[in-house]
């Protein structure tokens, strides 16, 4: 998203990052597990996806909850692609990963790193919860550590990367609150640049953080200063 054709054409060699050697995903916030899929968790995201398409998940992720997850064995291959994605650094360019309740183990959303570019060492990162496990801020709280996760040194267990970016739809008010309270920069808003198939065109709204901006020991933007007094 919001790169011009020559970029996309010609991509340039950039600042040369390249991912960690040996690539996990298991995060711990105070509430929840963020952790990369095992095929066990097959039957969990099927229900999940399932039980939450119909006006939630839709039309926000029109395309994969649409098509998605409307078999078992679509779910499985699904969870299976994620758990691959972490096997070869090489090829490495985003993974989809579960967001699991702490205390009971229970399923309860994803999120992920998606579209790395290693010229300029940024993702995007995204997220959704079940329809049943909406109202606890569970999306904020995976997310922020997912940043975290992306913009940690390498020897701090993280991908090592420069920059973090986040989009959605300007229609979803939801979502765009969320991402407002991480308290990262607002990038961009380019006007009827999104098309909803149940809702026609929307604005696209983008915002965007750099590791120099992230406090990864507490998950969220550093505070200037003359603020933290």
């Amino acid at each position: 998203m919001t790169r011009c054709n020559h970029e996309n054409t010609s991509p340039a060699t950039g600042i040369g990052w390249t991912p960690p050697e040996k690539l996990t995903c298991h995060l711990e916030t105070p509430r929840l597990i963020v952790r990369a899929y095992t095929i066990d968790d097959a039957q969990s995201v099927f229900e999940a996806v399932n039980d939450s398409r119909d006006e939630h998940l839709l039309p926000w992720m029109s395309h994969w909850a649409e098509t998605g997850h409307r078999t078992i064995e679509f779910s499985t291959k699904y969870v299976c692609d994620q758990a691959l994605a972490l096997q070869n650094p090489a090829s490495f360019n985003n993974v989809g990963t579960g967001i699991f309740e702490k205390s009971t183990g229970r399923f309860v959303g994803g999120s992920g790193v998606h579209d790395i570019r290693r010229d300029t060492a940024s993702c995007e990162t995204g997220y959704w919860i079940r329809r049943d496990a909406i109202g606890h801020g569970y999306a904020l709280e995976a997310c922020a550590h997912t940043i975290t996760w992306a913009l940690q040194t390498q020897d701090r267990g993280g991908l090592g990367l420069n920059r973090v970016r986040i989009y959605c739809a300007g229609d979803n008010i939801h979502s765009a609150n969320l991402i407002a309270k991480l308290g990262i920069t607002p990038e961009v808003m380019q006007r009827a640049d999104y098309f909803i198939p149940t809702i026609g065109l929307t604005d696209r709204l983008g915002w965007g953080v750099l590791a120099s901006e992230w406090d990864c020991d507490h998950h969220r933007p550093f505070i200037p200063a003359a603020q933290s007094r």
